[in-house]
């Protein structure tokens, strides 16, 4: 059947042609010239035509061979022939050469390369489900190449990839496409990723929906970045110890492996000055990736100089769109190529593998949001789970919490209370950062607690909070002294609740457990002070019947372990101040300028751990008693 080739492609074979015609009109002439010298029989002239007859017969071979090269195109049913087309990495391509390939590709939406036509399937969502039956692959469609669809495989090829390209090039087109072509090819138990867009978050939001997604970040906020990066570190030596275990080099050889992750980072050169100190994390995963199916795509405007040499000997496939300079795409390809791209096409590229340099087109989708839709109703159908985030945003500046919340969070402290005779009580009382998640934080109350920190920070609802949720657990005499006008007022908020006792137990039940807090207690703790409460707080202190949680503006006559080992401290912005209050320089450097401003921040430090904490906030603390 014959093909119908597009314009571009029409005025590209009759110029390959003309070219050969041009190349057999010599060896013509050459050829009749040396049978001519034949039959007169001059020997020395004959000599002397036959290397330029086959300099000439060369000539048009290799002419022949490109222009065999162009035969692909679109045929008749709409289906695009794969023929490959490249160029050694070692040619070299001038500016000239790069206006006259990129003006005879033609490149067609992204849907109409990789998806079929509405007219054989109008739900976009059952092709992709059928994709994610097959066996997975990380081999997609990004665009056009001089005569063929092209395809790049970050797993044969990679695993890593470098994308450059100045302002207004088309990266983030690229990265998008790529993006989607991966999802629509492999199902989100298979394939996962993590985005840091260090341009302000526009690179990757449409795609942030997808079920494949578990991590995005954003430069607007640099603290989520040191998250991701952590939480990426973290991933990189949980996939290590999987494959320690199993004793095998690759995570390809495991019965059940691990989803590939794949790494894309938008303006690597932002993360370079921003965060300095993180960018070796990103090199380690660039050395370890391969066996452990972690995958990392990085995107800059100028790769000069912004990639060490450790990084780029890990990095086996780049992809340069138009730059401003030969020496970039130098850089990048080994070639001026990239430099001749016109502005007026943006994402016209070179992809550099290490032995062929290719030219392509990166192809637009129409509708990123119904490509997006598609790809979560084929989550829905399938029942694919939604994956597990690597990591979750900063604490938040506030933790509010509603009654109904407190009697569903201390039902199963009431049960563990009765059952392990009240030995161990944790009530949940904040939000804690272990550095990658925020998770909700339960403050074991074994031996005395010291809250320290100025009026004003959250001191008081901290004590409110664990009153609300001491209030309905069995076997606890809770007590309250708060300073008023008339100096220590010490309240009795609730007796002991029966503890039910199982009649087949002999022992006797346990001795109702005291906790008492106290508010204010800087003066009870002055060797020289005179207050009447001072003696009974000394003795509840050192009594192991007693957990006492007092709250302090100072940590000067807080004794550690005599007075407890548990302490929940505010920090004050002063440096010497947080550490003579037991905050670790390790978390002080986790703070930003702003954290110590913020009521209820606060950290909380017990034995050989420490870890900062969003005190929480109570909605109607009456109504859950």
């Amino acid at each position: 059947m014959a093909k119908r080739l597009v314009p571009k492609q029409q005025r590209r074979r009759v110029h390959d042609r003309l070219a050969i015609i041009a190349a057999a009109a010599p060896i013509a002439a050459q050829f009749i010239m040396l049978v001519a010298m034949l039959v007169e029989r001059r020997w020395m002239f004959a000599m002397m035509v036959v290397p330029g007859l086959i300099g000439c017969a060369a000539s048009a071979a290799l002419m022949a061979v490109r222009a065999s090269n162009t035969t692909g195109g679109i045929d008749e049913s709409g289906q695009i022939n794969t023929v490959d087309t490249s160029y050694n990495s070692a040619d070299t391509v001038s500016e000239k050469d790069s206006a006259q390939i990129f003006t005879a590709i033609d490149c067609p939406s992204w849907q109409t390369l990789a998806l079929p036509p509405i007219s054989v399937e109008p739900l976009r969502w059952r092709h992709i489900v059928r994709m994610w039956l097959h066996k997975p692959s990380l081999d997609v469609a990004l665009g056009m190449g001089v005569s063929d669809v092209f395809r790049l495989d970050l797993a044969r090829h990679g695993p890593h990839a470098m994308v450059a390209g100045t302002t207004g090039s088309g990266k983030s087109v690229l990265l998008q496409t790529w993006c989607i072509a991966l999802a629509c090819r492999n199902p989100p138990t298979r394939l996962n990723f993590v985005f840091l867009d260090f341009k302000g978050g526009a690179a990757f939001d449409q795609l942030a929906r997808l079920p494949h997604v578990v991590g995005n970040v954003c430069d607007l906020d640099l603290a989520h970045a040191t998250r991701a990066l952590h939480a990426l570190e973290a991933e990189l030596q949980r996939r290590e110890r999987i494959v320690a275990e199993h004793r095998c080099g690759d995570v390809r050889y495991l019965a059940e492996p691990p989803p590939r992750l794949i790494i894309m980072v938008d303006e690597f050169h932002a993360l370079r000055s921003q965060l300095p100190d993180y960018v070796d994390r990103l090199v380690r995963i660039a050395s370890l990736g391969r066996s452990l199916g972690m995958h990392l795509v990085a995107c800059t405007q100028n790769p000069a100089g912004q990639i060490s040499a450790d990084m780029k000997a890990n990095i086996a496939v780049n992809i340069c769109l138009r730059v401003r300079d030969s020496m970039q795409s130098s850089e990048l390809l080994g070639s001026t190529a990239a430099a001749g791209i016109s502005p007026s096409l943006p994402g016209a590229a070179y992809c550099a593998d290490g032995e062929t340099m290719s030219p392509f087109i990166c192809a637009q989708t129409r509708d990123m949001d119904a490509l997006v839709d598609a790809v979560c109703s084929a989550q829905h159908f399938c029942g694919f789970p939604s994956q597990q985030r690597l990591f979750s945003p900063p604490l938040p500046k506030i933790a509010r919490l509603e009654a109904a919340d407190v009697i569903a969070l201390t039902s199963d402290d009431r049960k563990n209370a009765v059952h392990a005779n009240d030995a161990d009580i944790r009530v949940p009382f904040a939000l804690g950062d272990d550095g990658v998640n925020v998770n909700l934080t339960r403050l074991l109350l074994r031996g005395n607690i010291a809250i320290i920190g100025q009026h004003g920070r959250g001191r008081t609802t901290v004590l409110a909070t664990i009153a609300a949720m001491l209030r309905s657990m069995p076997g606890i005499r809770l007590r309250h002294a708060y300073r008023s006008v008339r100096g220590m007022t010490v309240e009795n908020v609730r007796q002991s609740v029966s503890i039910t006792v199982n009649v087949t137990n002999t022992a006797p039940p346990p001795y109702p457990r005291t906790i008492w807090l106290v508010d204010d207690a800087d003066e009870l703790l002055d060797p020289l002070s005179s207050d009447a409460l001072c003696a009974e707080f000394s003795q509840a202190l050192h009594d192991p019947r007693v957990t006492v949680v007092f709250t302090v503006t100072s940590s000067r006559y807080v004794r550690v372990p005599e007075h407890g080992t548990t302490r929940i401290v505010f920090p004050t912005g002063d440096r010497s101040v947080d550490l003579m209050d037991g905050i670790p320089a390790e978390i002080l450097a986790r703070f930003a300028a702003t954290d110590a401003d913020i009521p209820g921040r606060a950290v909380l430090v017990e034995r050989g751990h420490a870890m900062p904490v969003q005190c929480i906030v109570l909605q109607s603390v009456s109504e859950s008693s």
